[in-house]
């Protein structure tokens, strides 16, 4: 039988233990996100762009007077391709996509360890190295996959609120001043 230090020693890296990979579990769902909202956006750009440019091709060779069309969808074109190649949708996808797959190795060695103090520093500091190449995180993206998650598990009381406009935007605006909720239920509320 256990004395009680070492059974509370025990529950506390039980508990760290969880933490952390709550953290990773959720840091997968997040860049799993940031991956298709990336890979959605340079496919619509992609169809726009193809569009766009068969319309203006069609227009061209063609007898039509198209008026504004134009004019217009060259523009269109114009502002779509550089949008896409400026802000980097593609490379912004391969860097989540990368981040999502560091993230499940290291869920995946949570799973193979044991719940020991010195594999759990090991394994918080992999996960730190890895947090190091992160973008700033979008927050509301952030609390949605935390929410998600807890979900999964079916601990729906601590579960917390986001409003409309949080879940709407999520995936575009940061929200860096995303107000604290009020949890559901206080006690054993998880923060990793």
């Amino acid at each position: 039988m256990q004395n009680e230090p070492d059974a509370a020693v025990n529950r506390a890296l039980e508990q760290e233990w969880y933490k952390q990979l709550f953290g990773v579990r959720r840091s997968v769902r997040y860049h799993s996100y940031r991956r298709q909202f990336y890979l959605g956006a340079q496919a619509l750009t992609s169809f726009l762009i193809i569009v766009l440019g068969s319309g203006s091709a069609m227009v061209l060779f063609s007898e039509l007077d198209a008026g504004w069309f134009k004019i217009l969808a060259p523009m269109a074109i114009t502002v779509l391709a550089a949008l896409s190649l400026v802000y980097g949708l593609t490379a912004k996808a391969a860097l989540h996509n990368d981040l999502y797959r560091r993230f499940v190795d290291l869920e995946r060695d949570f799973t193979k360890s044991a719940c020991e103090d010195k594999q759990l520093r090991r394994l918080a500091d992999r996960r730190l190295e890895i947090e190091l190449d992160e973008p700033a995180i979008y927050q509301a993206l952030n609390r949605h996959c935390h929410n998600e998650l807890l979900r999964s598990e079916g601990r729906f009381e601590l579960t917390e609120r986001l409003q409309v406009q949080h879940r709407l935007f999520k995936d575009i605006l940061r929200f860096d001043n995303l107000p604290v909720t009020q949890r559901r239920a206080v006690q054993g509320s998880i923060q990793a």
